[in-house]
């Protein structure tokens, strides 16, 4: 079942609304009737997205044509991406990494942390049969990925999701945006604007900044892994503080899941 809280679509309402869109200001058809209410055309996509299908198989409950929910769809994903790209999907300015830095410095006890880096599956109970091969993983599940790059606060710095749940972490990271970011400079020039870099640790002293990962990323240098079999006291205590700080990106899924479940 589908369902939105009045105050939530209300909102988001409000934030469609602003970008001004055409689509969503007109109330006559090309025929001079009255045309579809803009509820309805904001409610056909939210429940397409909800249920995991094609954007044809509510028309008959909110009476439209298949290719007028269509292009529901397609004005809805502009319309978010003009109300909220330039906020949650931009590249951090070199005040973000200034702050993120001093954040987790405050926090984790350690300079040159920018985040922690994962992916988490989300599972899709209506895909298709002819689909359910290539998006199921090791759960034997139709599942969509999701990357992320999370601080301690939460906050995505980077999200990147539609990837096939047939994929592994490494697949994914191989043709993430971010890793474009990585290549071309982008991240580095900004980086140092912040004044971040250069940082020491423990009278070493390093030019980039650091993300959390998993022990199945490649080992670049701005990739930080746990220990897989720590046998000295320093490195017991390195791998449970590596393991406690990328708790925070576990906690941005939960959090992320729990509120669109």
């Amino acid at each position: 079942m589908f369902r939105i809280s009045c105050t939530r679509f209300e909102h988001l309402t409000g934030a469609v609304m602003s970008t001004e869109l055409p689509f969503y200001k007109h109330a006559k058809n090309r025929h001079g009737g009255v045309a579809a209410s803009l509820e309805s055309r904001l409610l056909l996509p939210l429940k397409t997205l909800a249920h995991g299908v094609s954007s044809h198989v509510f028309i008959d409950y909110f009476q439209h044509s298949t290719s007028f929910a269509r292009q529901c769809c397609e004005q809805f994903d502009l319309a978010l991406w003009k109300c909220y790209a330039n906020e949650f999907l931009r590249i951090p300015t070199p005040y973000d990494i200034k702050r993120t830095a001093k954040l987790h410095k405050a926090v984790h006890g350690v300079s040159g942390m920018f985040g922690s880096l994962d992916c988490t599956h989300t599972y899709w109970k209506n895909c298709a049969k002819g689909w359910a091969g290539s998006y199921s993983g090791k759960e034997h599940k139709p599942s969509i990925v999701l990357e992320a790059i999370v601080d301690h606060h939460t906050f995505f710095w980077h999200a990147s999701y539609g990837y096939a749940g047939r994929m592994n972490d490494i697949n994914i990271f191989n043709v993430s945006p971010f890793k474009d970011n990585l290549m071309n400079g982008v991240f580095d020039y900004r980086e140092d604007l912040s004044g971040v870099v250069p940082y020491k640790i423990c009278d070493e002293e390093f030019s980039k900044m650091f993300i959390l990962v998993d022990g199945i990323y490649p080992s670049y240098s701005r990739f930080v892994k746990a220990i897989k079999q720590p046998i000295t006291r320093q490195e017991v205590r390195f791998a449970a503080w590596q393991e406690s700080a990328r708790k925070d990106v576990e906690r941005a899924f939960g959090i992320l899941k729990s509120q669109w479940k």
